[in-house]
């Protein structure tokens, strides 16, 4: 089933206001819970940037800031202005390259939710340690998800087409 341009665009919007719905939860609702010697912590996604930071591992801190909070938060806006200037012909060639980037780095984003699985079956060390994936997660799973559909659903020859244009 081939789908029209319009409804190409209507399907991109929709996943942008989704993921833009969902990014609130996925950055306040734990993600995870650990426990260590029976400390019993559940996590943010910037709970546990501070909890890098405040263990001296700030490198590692700024790496997850900015791979699960900032990136995930630019490619929603970076898509809602391509999709907020749909139609008009200024900045296309940048638009066309704003677009190329979201979408290669698109599937990059889900290696967060990749290590949390991760965690959270290699993290069982009975009573001593464990991990446990939380809500927050499949939040943030969605957002990426929204974000990864809305690049594929506005295809890169859309940028070009202005509001004089029929669409197919």
């Amino acid at each position: 089933m081939k789908m029209s341009d319009s409804s190409r665009l209507q399907w991109a919007q929709a996943m942008i206001v989704t993921g833009l719905i969902l990014y609130v939860p996925a950055n306040v609702l734990p993600v995870m819970t650990m426990s260590i010697v029976g400390t019993v912590e559940p996590l943010t996604v910037l709970g546990g940037v501070e909890e890098l930071y405040d263990s001296g591992l700030w490198p590692m801190a700024a790496v997850v800031f900015l791979a699960s909070i900032v990136v995930p938060f630019l490619k929603l806006a970076s898509l809602s202005w391509i999709l907020l200037m749909h139609g008009k012909p200024v900045l296309q060639r940048q638009r066309g390259n704003l677009r190329r980037i979201v979408h290669s780095i698109g599937s990059w984003s889900m290696v967060d939710v990749f290590l949390l699985a991760i965690l959270a079956a290699v993290g069982q060390l009975g009573a001593l340690a464990g991990v446990k994936a939380e809500p927050g997660g499949f939040f943030f799973a969605a957002v990426l998800v929204c974000s990864l559909l809305a690049a594929e659903f506005y295809k890169p020859r859309m940028i070009w087409q202005t509001n004089s244009e029929p669409s197919q």
